[in-house]
């Protein structure tokens, strides 16, 4: 494939002390058919391990597709928004360096976009269970349209649109990524979350493409997702829930009714997730208590109308602490 001054797709891979997944990971973008449709950003967010020898003997072998950006340790955010910073496609995402892209899609799907003009595109997620290696595919819902442009305020209102429009499936056009100053919290996990809602909830249109091209690992227990992180990690849950509540109080007034109901439930929804980690997963039942009685006198003080729709979660959540349920496979049995 002939080269080109400016690829279709970046890809950004933030990576720090990743050793043992990285050569795995990029293995599947050194393909020649990638060249000049495809970058491949990988960002050395201060490793000290081997991820970036690693990173550079692909960069090496194929420097079409591969660039690294080498930078102090920051956090996910950091990274990633020194992979957006860097990136010279018409399109950008984040696939961790962990996770993997399955190539052939890659390719496809990389092609397609040549044709496309929306600010978002989505494709379709794929989990990939670490211990067993079996993996689960998550179809885009049927109301979804595949393979044209719409509004985005036509696909926001559906209540399930945080199970398929999430960071492993999204792709951001990088002028208005940039346009519209898409930058996370640094030295702070739980950040895609943020990256969803800041990428999402100004743009005017999306397109959903009928392909899945992130491989998305689960079952790790030194994910930032496992129970025993999200406690040890609450501080920094805590500085998302709050960003997600800061751009709710800013930006409400000035949106469509849909669009604001839309921020709404991303709100709702992260505190919900913030109640679960403190009464739920923290072993320790008495902290647990006190930091979601504390975020709950900050809610009720500062954002009363996400107080009130959050209260029935609160109230679960504490049932459920004093029934002694502990974990997210527990609670999932309840489900």
């Amino acid at each position: 494939m002939a080269a080109s001054s400016q690829p279709t797709l970046s890809i950004v891979v933030p990576s720090y002390n990743v050793q043992d997944y990285l050569e795995h990971s990029l293995s599947f973008y050194d393909d020649a058919r990638l060249e000049g449709l495809v970058e491949v950003v990988v960002v050395n967010d201060g490793s000290t391990d081997d991820t970036l020898s690693i990173a550079q003997r692909f960069e090496a072998a194929r420097p079409g597709v591969f660039t690294i950006v080498s930078k102090e340790n920051g956090g996910h955010g950091s990274a990633v928004n020194a992979g957006i910073a860097a990136a010279k496609g018409t399109y950008v995402r984040v696939i961790d360096g962990d996770d993997w892209a399955n190539t052939d899609n890659l390719v496809e799907f990389a092609t397609a976009l040549r044709g496309v003009t929306s600010d978002l595109v989505c494709d379709v997620k794929r989990e990939v269970n670490m211990a067993t290696g079996d993996t689960a595919l998550f179809p885009l819902p049927a109301y979804v349209p595949v393979g044209a442009e719409v509004p985005f305020e036509q696909i926001c209102a559906g209540d399930d649109i945080s199970s398929y429009i999430m960071i492993h499936t999204l792709s951001i056009r990088t002028e208005f990524a940039r346009r519209i100053g898409l930058r996370l919290l640094e030295k702070t996990f739980y950040v895609d979350y943020e990256y969803v809602v800041k990428a999402t909830l100004e743009a005017a249109t999306i397109s959903f493409f009928d392909c899945n091209v992130c491989q998305y690992l689960v079952g790790n227990a030194a994910q930032s997702v496992a129970d025993d992180n999200y406690v040890r990690r609450f501080a920094d849950h805590t500085r998302v829930t709050y960003e997600i509540l800061r751009i709710y109080e800013e930006k409400k007034d000035g949106l469509s009714d849909v669009r604001r109901a839309y921020l709404q439930e991303r709100a709702v929804l992260i505190c919900n997730t913030h109640y679960n980690i403190a009464l739920i997963f923290d072993k320790d039942r008495k902290r647990g208590m006190r930091r979601a009685n504390e975020f709950r006198s900050h809610l009720r003080q500062n954002h009363p109308d996400i107080a009130a729709l959050t209260d029935k979660r609160y109230r679960l959540a504490k049932l459920l602490h004093y029934l002694g349920v502990d974990s997210q496979e527990k609670l999932n049995r309840l489900k």
